[in-house]
């Protein structure tokens, strides 16, 4: 039986922004990393684009896509708008 990760406790830190923000769940969607990133006292809001920073590439992440967390994610929420 498959488990749902979003019931495994945890102690993940991922930074957005460079703000540490400490989750206690194994998956999160882009907006509730947004969520969770404000209320640890990131200067951002939850319009902005989320993207993945993966060394020298970037994925976005939208509102609804589920992120399976690990330690030492690095994110950057900026007002960047569409892809072109």
């Amino acid at each position: 039986m498959a488990t749902d990760l979003t019931d495994v406790k945890v102690d993940i830190t991922i930074i957005v922004n460079t703000v540490h923000v400490l989750e206690h769940v194994a998956e999160r969607t882009g907006l509730q990393i947004k969520e969770d990133a404000i209320a640890a006292g990131a200067k951002i809001k939850l319009g902005y684009v989320l993207d993945e920073e993966r060394g020298h590439e970037v994925k976005r992440i939208g509102d609804d896509d589920v992120v399976h967390l690990h330690t030492g994610l690095v994110f950057a929420a900026h007002p960047g708008g569409h892809d072109s």
